[in-house]
């Protein structure tokens, strides 16, 4: 908005230089002679009698003179005087406390007529404008005194650049806006051949619909987001997805992120925590496939709560090696109930039939939290989702696991939960669904409709009618021990490393060591990980597990130790 609002500091001066002139002229005209001072008014030179008679300077230097002139001034008696002082100053007195009677009334008067039930009420019983509207009227400029670089910045301008008219509102800019924001793209930019897609055209098409749909947005939010995208994409939009193949079946990973969240600015490091976990189930994929086995491929989308993205978290996913889409959808505050919306309103995108314009298979959708652990082993838990189905959740529940009861039919009867009030008491990081009902059971593009803090049990509501209808991923026994995903699971020592901290950790024990340590390589210590888990405590926070040292001791894995400048 610079430049938008005049410079009030040059504006002041000018005002004030204006008062002043307007006062040195004034002053000008004051000695001109135009309005006599006391410096030209003629002194009186004479007194008509001596000091002690109370007669008034005479006009006149002659004593004859002043005779003739004076003989209708009367001397004022002293006792007259004083009878004269008195009136005045008692007069003086009763129109001083009748105007300060007027105005404690009139004051008391408008706190009662204006101020009720905490309120502010009209001006007269007749008038239905709000108080003090009266007062702005006079300043409020016309169209035509508009400033013209507010104009655009108008809620009414979002239908200029979207098409309103359409439901869901798309990305449409009208020609006014043909130098500020690109075009549409066309089909055949998105599909330049019969077999290839430009995905950047899609995606970027995909985001800017998004944002004119406008969901959990008001106009003012939307409008900012779409008018930014035309000279700040970069900066609010970030995907590579090399690699996804189209039409085949997909696991669709969701995270609803914020700067101002419990991950707070070591959000890098769970993301990297969270990324190689899937980029090792990844590659266990990529061995079935190399035998003959269809595989799945894996699709990360991250909604971020702000104008822009997070550039080190940019960073971060693009080492991971994960494909991913990572995409500004904010600045909403409103517990990630808009950004959960969006991720779905992108998975809906690349996952409807192919005759609606999706591009990769059906698949579960899995909603990450930025602060949770996941092991590799909860993505072959997620390929089996029919419906939607439900996994065990540390770090919740009464024995420090929210896992679905299961009875002797093999059929959830009920959650471990403590939020025993809700109809469906799960975490978000606890069930995943198939991609195939988004558009089908659960009608868009609002397909998260919650707009409050939690909001599992109603999305829940949308797809099932009982909770027997959900499916235990774990299996239809009832232990349900897959222990595969922590909420909330805190970093450990060595797992909160800087990029550049690592490295130096890797050039003196070698990444052999440092995979062993982070247990994701050796599948057997995560389950060792996960049988010995204990809740965290504020006496013994759970920085050493079975499976994190392998027989060593820690101060080899203490981070501090580690020499950057050391040059080995």
């Amino acid at each position: 908005m610079q430049g938008a609002f005049p410079a009030h500091n040059s504006e002041r001066q000018s005002l004030m230089k204006g008062k002043l002139t307007h006062s040195e002229t004034s002053s000008d005209s004051a000695s001109d002679g135009s309005r006599p001072t006391s410096v030209d008014t003629p002194r009186r030179s004479k007194r008509a009698f001596d000091d002690d008679d109370d007669y008034s300077f005479s006009d006149y230097s002659t004593y004859s003179g002043m005779l003739e002139r004076e003989k209708f001034q009367l001397p004022i008696p002293v006792t007259h005087n004083r009878h004269r002082i008195r009136r005045y100053f008692l007069g003086t007195a009763i129109l001083g406390i009748l105007l300060v009677s007027y105005n404690y009334f009139n004051a008391a008067h408008i706190q009662t007529t204006h101020r009720r039930s905490g309120r502010i009420a009209s001006v007269h019983k007749d008038h239905h404008e709000p108080y003090f509207s009266d007062l702005y009227k006079n300043n409020e400029a016309g169209p035509g005194a508009f400033p013209l670089s507010l104009q655009s910045a108008l809620p009414s301008d979002l239908c200029s650049i979207c098409d309103c008219h359409a439901t869901p509102a798309f990305y449409a800019p009208s020609v006014n806006y043909a130098s500020e924001l690109p075009p549409r793209p066309h089909i055949k930019d998105i599909y330049p051949g019969p077999d290839s897609v430009d995905m950047n055209e899609f995606m970027r098409q995909t985001i800017l619909d998004i944002y004119c749909a406008r969901q959990h947005l008001d106009p003012y939010q939307a409008l900012k987001l779409v008018r930014r995208s035309g000279s700040n994409l970069g900066e609010m939009m970030s995907w590579s997805l090399g690699g996804l193949e189209f039409g085949k079946p997909t696991v669709y990973l969701t995270t609803a992120t914020s700067p101002n969240g419990k991950a707070g600015n070591i959000r890098p490091q769970y993301f990297r925590r969270s990324g190689r976990a899937i980029r090792t189930w990844m590659a266990q994929e990529e061995a079935l496939v190399r035998n003959k086995h269809p595989g799945w491929q894996v699709v990360w989308i991250v909604a971020e709560d702000e104008v822009d993205i997070d550039p080190l978290v940019v960073r971060t996913l693009r080492r991971t090696g994960v494909p991913y889409i990572y995409f500004a959808y904010g600045l909403t505050r409103s517990w990630g109930n808009a950004q959960k919306n969006a991720v779905m309103q992108v998975v809906y995108a690349l996952s409807r039939p192919e005759e609606r314009g999706g591009l990769l298979g059906p698949g579960p959708v899995y909603g990450l939290d930025d602060d949770n652990k996941m092991l590799p082993d909860l993505m072959s838990l997620l390929i089996k989702v029919d419906r939607i189905g439900i996994v065990p959740v540390g770090n919740l529940g009464a024995d420090a696991w929210e896992a679905p009861v299961v009875d002797e039919l093999g059929e959830i009867v009920e959650s471990e939960s403590l939020w025993q009030w809700r109809k469906y008491a799960f975490d978000f990081g606890g069930f995943s669904f198939n991609s195939s009902l988004l558009g089908t059971a659960i009608a868009g593009p609002m397909f998260w409709k919650h707009n409050d803090f939690a909001g599992e049990s109603e999305f829940l509501d949308q797809i099932v009618g009982n909770i027997r209808d959900l499916e235990p991923l774990c299996g239809r026994h009832q232990v349900q021990d897959c222990h595969y995903v922590w909420h909330n699971e805190p970093l450990t020592q060595i797992e909160m490393m800087t990029d550049d901290e690592e490295i130096a950790y890797v050039n003196k024990f070698g990444a052999d060591r440092l995979f062993q340590v982070l247990g994701i390589e050796n599948r057997e210590s995560d389950q060792r990980r996960a049988d010995a888990y204990r809740p965290p405590s504020d006496d013994e926070p759970p920085e050493s597990l079975p499976g994190d040292n392998e027989g060593e001791s820690n101060e080899e894995d203490n981070p501090p130790e580690v020499e950057v400048n050391e040059g080995e």
